[in-house]
This record gives C-alpha cells, sequence and structure tokens, in this order.
C-alpha cells in the first residue's frame, strides 16, 4: 500500500534554484573497507600510483591509514605513526626517521558497526588514491556522525573534503600535511580562509576542541616552489544523516560508562554490585556487599600494566553458564572465564564497542590501572571459608592509575566471587578522580557474556538497577538510505530505504508489518511516545508526507522513494519506519500500545 500527500508533490514542482559550480568534491565510490575501531592503525596499502609529496623527487607508493583522520607514506614497509589522536605539534611534524603523514582530520576518531562506519580505500580511479572516513564520529561522543575523505593525486595535489556536520567537540583537531623526519615548525595557518602558502612540506592548522569549521568545504593543497599553496571552497553534496535511535535494544550485557574518572569518586566511593545466579541469568543489584580487607598472607598477582595472569583457585567456580576452573584477572580491573588481554582493541582504554565485542564472558570495573607504578599497592588474591561457601578476593589494593603528569592517584576496590553458589559481587572502597592522563581515564562497570552483544546503552546503576540481564539480544528498529539524493535539472534519484530488525508482529508468526514515513518536518530531539503507551520510541518526523506500507516474512523492509528531478538544492526530508506489534508482547511486557519505531534520517538534496 502506498499513499502520497501532496506536500511533496509541490516540493517536485518547484523550480532548480541556481547553484554556484563547486570544486572538488567526495568521491561517491569509497572502494573497499579498511575496516573499523577505535586508535587502530591498519597495515601499508599500496596506493596504485607514485606520488610525490610536495610535488618533489620524494615519492611514496603506500600509504597507511590511521581510524583518527591521518595517513603515513612509506614505500611499502610498515610506518611508526603513531595510533594516538591527540598529536601535539611535535608529534604532527615527526621526529627523525618517522614518515610523512597527511591528516585531513586528525582527532580521536571512532568508527562503530552500529553506525555503518568504517575506514576505506579506493585505488581503482586512474591517477588517484582515495581514503574515506565514513559515518565516523569522536570517541566518547555519540554525534555529530560525519564523513571526510582525503585524495591524493598523482601529480602530488593533496584534497581534503568534510561533510556538512565534522565536528570534534571533545579534543583539539590537527589539520593539514608534514613530511615528518624532524621537519622545523612552522606558524600555524587558518584553512578555512584559503591563500595560505608554505615553502616546506610543512602546513597545519590546530583547532581546539569545539572549533573545527571546515565542515561541508573542500581544501586543496597543490604542490608549489617545494612546499604547498593552498585552497577552500565549499562542497555540500546530497547525503543522509541518521539521527535519534530506534526502539528497543534488549542486550545480554549491561554496562554504566563513565568518561573520565572525575565523575567516579561520586558514582563509586563506597558503593557495591551484587550479581546472584538466576538461571541462566543473573540478578544484578545495586548494594549488598561488604569490602574485605586482604589478609597478610594473601599473595599478590603479576599483573603489571595492561596484563593477564591466570588463577586456578581451589574449586571450579559456579556460573550460570557452567563450571569455571581458571580465572583470568587483567591489571585493568577485569575477571573473566577466558582470556581477554586483546580487548578494545588496547586494553588500557575503557571502550563500549570493545565490552560489547568482549573475547570472553566476564566482570569489568575496566580502568588504566597501573601496579607497576613506583609506590603502587599491588593487587592481591586469596580465598576464605564462609560457612559452606568458598570465596576467591581479588584486591586492586591501593593501585596506581596514570595520570599527566604522574601523581599519587590510587584506589581500592574488589571482586568477591562466591565459588560454591556463583554470586559475584564488586566493591569500591575509594577510586580516585584524577582525570589528566593522556591515555584516558575512563571506567566501564559492568558484565557480559562473550560477545557479540547488543548495545543497551549506559545505565546509570545505582537507579537502573534491579535488572535480570537478558539471555539473548534483540536489536532495535534500524532504518538506513541509499544512494544519495541527487536530484538535478535533468534527472532524479530512486532512494531506497532499508528497514531492519523489524519485530515480528506476535512471537514466532513470522509476520512483519511495517510502514515507511517521509516528511517535511524533523523533530530532531524526538518526541517520546510513551503517552501513546510505547515508552522509550521517539518520533522523528513531524508530518506523514508521504507513507508506504510493508507486509511481508523477513524482519528487513525495503521502500523505494523516486526523487524526481529538479528539487532545489539544499531541499531536507525526514524519514522514520514504524513498526506494529501485538501489545505488550516485547520483552518486559513492555509497550503496550503495540507500535516500535526506528531511527530518523535526514536527507539533504543536491545536483552532486
Amino acid at each position: 500500500m502506498q499513499t502520497t500527500l501532496r506536500s511533496l508533490t509541490l516540493v517536485a514542482a518547484v523550480p532548480l534554484l541556481a547553484a554556484a559550480a563547486h570544486a572538488q568534491c567526495f568521491q561517491s565510490q569509497y572502494g573497499t573497507l579498511l575496516g573499523l575501531g577505535d586508535d587502530v592503525v591498519f597495515a601499508p596499502q599500496a596506493m596504485n600510483i607514485t606520488f610525490p609529496l610536495g610535488g618533489l623527487a620524494a615519492t611514496y607508493t603506500h600509504a597507511q591509514v590511521s581510524t583518527n583522520g591521518v595517513v603515513y607514506l612509506s614505500n611499502g614497509a610498515t610506518t611508526n605513526g603513531t595510533n594516538s589522536g591527540y598529536p601535539s605539534q611535535a608529534v604532527f611534524a615527526g621526529a627523525a626517521g618517522q614518515a610523512p603523514r597527511i591528516a585531513p582530520m586528525w582527532t580521536d576518531l571512532e568508527f562503530l558497526a552500529a553506525n555503518n562506519a568504517g575506514v576505506y580505500f579506493n585505488d581503482t580511479i586512474p591517477g588517484r588514491f582515495v581514503i574515506t572516513w565514513a559515518n565516523a564520529w569522536e570517541w566518547g561522543t555519540t554525534a555529530p556522525i560525519f564523513n571526510v575523505q582525503c585524495q591524493l593525486f598523482a601529480n602530488g595535489d593533496v584534497v581534503f573534503t568534510y561533510g556538512p556536520n565534522a565536528q570534534s567537540t571533545a579534543a583539539d583537531t590537527s589539520t593539514g600535511v608534514s613530511a615528518g623526519n624532524g621537519i622545523a615548525f612552522v606558524a600555524d595557518v587558518d584553512l578555512s580562509a584559503g591563500g595560505n602558502t608554505s615553502s616546506t612540506q610543512y602546513m597545519r592548522e590546530l583547532m581546539l576542541a569545539g572549533s573545527f569549521d571546515l565542515g561541508g568545504k573542500t581544501v586543496t593543497l597543490t604542490p608549489a616552489g617545494g612546499g604547498f599553496a593552498q585552497s577552500v571552497t565549499p562542497c555540500v553534496t546530497a547525503y543522509h544523516d541518521s539521527y535519534g535511535k530506534g526502539c528497543y535494544d534488549v542486550s545480554d550485557s549491561f554496562y554504566q560508562f563513565l568518561t573520565d574518572s572525575s565523575s567516579a569518586p561520586t558514582v563509586l566511593n563506597g558503593q557495591s554490585l551484587t550479581l546472584t545466579p538466576a538461571g541462566a541469568s543473573y540478578l544484578a543489584i545495586w548494594g549488598g556487599g561488604t569490602f574485605v580487607a586482604p589478609p597478610a598472607t594473601a599473595g599478590s598477582l603479576a599483573v603489571g600494566d595492561d596484563s593477564e595472569v591466570t588463577v586456578a583457585p581451589s574449586v571450579p567456580f559456579t556460573t550460570p553458564s557452567g563450571s569455571v576452573s581458571v580465572l583470568y584477572v587483567h591489571g585493568n580491573g577485569m575477571i573473566s572465564h577466558a582470556a581477554n588481554n586483546g580487548i578494545a582493541p588496547v586494553s588500557y582504554s575503557p571502550d563500549v564497542a570493545g565490552f560489547l565485542d568482549a573475547p570472553a564472558t566476564g566482570f569489568f570495573s575496566w580502568h588504566d590501572y597501573n601496579s607497576s607504578e613506583a609506590g603502587s599497592g599491588t593487587v592481591k588474591y586469596h580465598e576464605a571459608t564462609v560457612g559452606s561457601d568458598v570465596i576467591a578476593y581479588f584486591t586492586w589494593d591501593d593501585v596506581e592509575s596514570y595520570a599527566s603528569p604522574e601523581t599519587i592517584n590510587r584506589s581500592t576496590m574488589q571482586f568477591q566471587l562466591n565459588l560454591t553458589n556463583g554470586i559475584v559481587t564488586m566493591v569500591w572502597v575509594t577510586v580516585d578522580g584524577n582525570a589528566s592522563s593522556i591515555y584516558g581515564s575512563a571506567h566501564l562497570i559492568g558484565w557480559g557474556p562473550v560477545g557479540p552483544s547488543a548495545d543497551g546503552g549506559s545505565l546509570a546503576l545505582a537507579t537502573a538497577l534491579p535488572i535480570v540481564t537478558s539471555p539473548t539480544n534483540a536489536r532495535s528498529l534500524a532504518m538506513t538510505a541509499a544512494p544519495s539524493p541527487v536530484s538535478t535539472a535533468s534527472a532524479g534519484t530512486i532512494v531506497t530505504y532499508t528497514a531492519t530488525d523489524v519485530p515480528p508482529f506476535a512471537p514466532a508468526a513470522g509476520v512483519y508489518i511495517a510502514m515507511h514515513i517521509l516528511s517535511l518536518g524533523q523533530i530532531a530531539a524526538g518526541l517520546d511516545l510513551g503517552f501513546l503507551g510505547a515508552p522509550g520510541c521517539s518520533a522523528y518526523v513531524t508530518t506523514l508526507d508521504y507513507t508506504q506500507a510493508n507486509v511481508g516474512f523477513s524482519s528487513t523492509a525495503t521502500f523505494t522513494f523516486a526523487l524526481p528531478a529538479g528539487v532545489p538544492a539544499g531541499t531536507l526530508l525526514y524519514a522514520q519506519t514504524a513498526a506494529l506489534v501485538q501489545p505488550n508482547s516485547l520483552p518486559n511486557g513492555q509497550n503496550a500500545f503495540g507500535l516500535t519505531v526506528s531511527n530518523g534520517i535526514q536527507s539533504y538534496v543536491a545536483p552532486f
């Protein structure tokens, strides 16, 4: 069934507005996925061109791309480029012997599968090599989501292109080019103004957190006199942006994520968390634990800095998933059923994506502890018999954390594992609040089985508990759109909207009922539909200007919209999908109305 209302017909009838000529914009063919994640430097990739940095004789054939918006150049060898997203001026310049670096947006970016994100390369276009950081966001944030692209040309041209909402709100950004090898610093420039020149292979702009001003623009660096001449042009291509979130995510794990240590004392000091086996799940409550000081006979575990050891308790540990005879203890506050040292991908930086995809079932009070620091206490282990139960105690006893500069900042916390009945208690005595570490000072508290897990969101555990963990995952209704909504004077685009994880109308019914909505109005923050009986689901559009229904036998539904020719550049369309379910049939009996909804999609119409 399809219903078309008059407002979108009127949009199509408006004459196309004159558009200014634009310079090089996004190359829409992203090519091959390099990967995703956080703080990753991928393996060197052949560019299929010989790139002369600054147009000079020194040429490079390979690029080593970092998720943090920087590319290192080589002739095939692995570079010594850092994976840090926080480059100082010295790091940007590069020390003696270090590789050249080209940085369209060097900051702490992150790429999650949930955002359809990824880092891509395309080496198939003659005369150029293209790197795209697609659907990125800044680590520690959830918005905005944006694209950044770098094109390297065989003649030495360098082109950076930015999505209109590109921004770094929590960290500084370095943008430009450096030959590395200890090149001398020169004064920073304002790339957004254009017209900059450099007589050396070094040009940089440092933009402080929240001040990135190249969104919707293209920056071109052209070799000139051994250095570069720089220009900037506007470039807003047609795009789709996701906003908001569908309902509901049901996760088989739970967590609370604190972005840095500043709030940790308030949240954790003097508190505890208790997990009691309940069939195949855990009942989690806030409280119920008391710290037990380790005796003088307690042994110290050699967890050092960012390492993991095994402990074989005197009796196997009873868990909802079976008996565990060996426990893995990580110095950064994790105890797991199996090896867990490769998490996140770096174990010292608590990361939600890493937690959800953890390689082992485990208990987390994850933080960058460092018991190897001078003066630090140690991670201790002892067992005690309490009544008929044997309890294993793992104590971070006055253990240091990183700080910049280093100072005394110690914490004491404890895992108590009742080996007999499987009850697990985490107790925090004092957690340090120093948030100065250049490596991050986040905390992630929770429990999760071996990944992947759906993301149920960070909980305020003190108020969100008690909960019973789910034995399964269910992902929220989500929607994407492709291709880009291009409308020229002579041609339009057939846009396909794809809804995934549509819930069945009734449990085990195998029938899925969905409706797609296009609108000229947006509710950016979302309107919670609790007043209808669908709490936790939000409306992201204001009107039903164009609707399509889909009844099928798959949890994926597709809808097409023929965007006509002649739609004015800059026109914004908004979309959302809704699905019908039997009232109260969702987990925990929620949603009396019987409606779930997806995220919203904002579509920006442009002629390219």
